[in-house]
């Protein structure tokens, strides 16, 4: 199976402002949590799904990304009924498994890590200076009713320079092998030492 790998640097898909002279305390009540975006045959954003699947029309359509496909974001948006304004949405890359790549992982700074539906969701700060790297995720081995799993992350040569920020979800429901109610921890070397975080399947 060929494995994906995901490029570590966040993409900002897009920022839409009403005014060149708007700031944040012009938004009124923006909600700021990830979700998945579906554009349309055209390449448009036309959809915003959150983690507990409230589905929303975007009022303010995106163009030019690519057709037919779900970006899955950290979005920043205004909810009105039906409808969402979405005022910027941040590119969050979905974790593959790349389980059968016998390479140990760099280590990694950790903002965050919490579950939100079915995505366990992950804020982290690599240190890069520009350079290419990359993460999966590999499935270790099952302690009882748990299973660990560990952050696949590939530093690749970029030096430790500068913080960057970067957002990624790893999808619980492309975890097939796990029975639903079992547990997982996932596994995540940092600067300091490894990290781990619990959380039901």
């Amino acid at each position: 199976m060929k494995v994906k790998y995901i490029l570590l640097f966040a993409v900002c898909l897009l920022s839409c402002c009403k005014g060149s002279d708007d700031t944040s305390d012009l938004y009124p009540n923006v909600v700021t949590e990830f979700a998945t975006i579906r554009t349309d045959a055209e390449g448009t954003m036309v959809e915003l799904t959150t983690d507990d699947e409230r589905t929303y029309a975007i009022s303010n359509p995106q163009e030019g990304y690519k057709k037919n496909f779900r970006y899955r974001a950290v979005c920043g948006y205004v909810p009105d009924m039906q409808k969402v304004y979405l005022y910027h949405a941040t590119e969050a890359y979905l974790l593959r498994d790349s389980t059968e790549l016998a390479i140990e992982p760099d280590a990694i700074k950790v903002t965050s890590v919490w579950q939100s539906g079915r995505y366990i969701n992950m804020h982290l700060s690599p240190l890069t200076q520009g350079g290419r790297q990359y993460w999966g995720y590999r499935i270790g081995e099952v302690r009882g009713r748990t299973t660990h799993i560990t952050l696949h992350h590939r530093q690749n040569g970029d030096p430790l320079s500068y913080t960057a920020t970067v957002y990624a979800s790893l999808p619980v429901d492309s975890l097939r092998a796990i029975p639903a109610g079992d547990s997982l921890a996932l596994h995540i070397k940092t600067f300091k030492g490894e990290q781990v975080w619990k959380f039901k399947k």
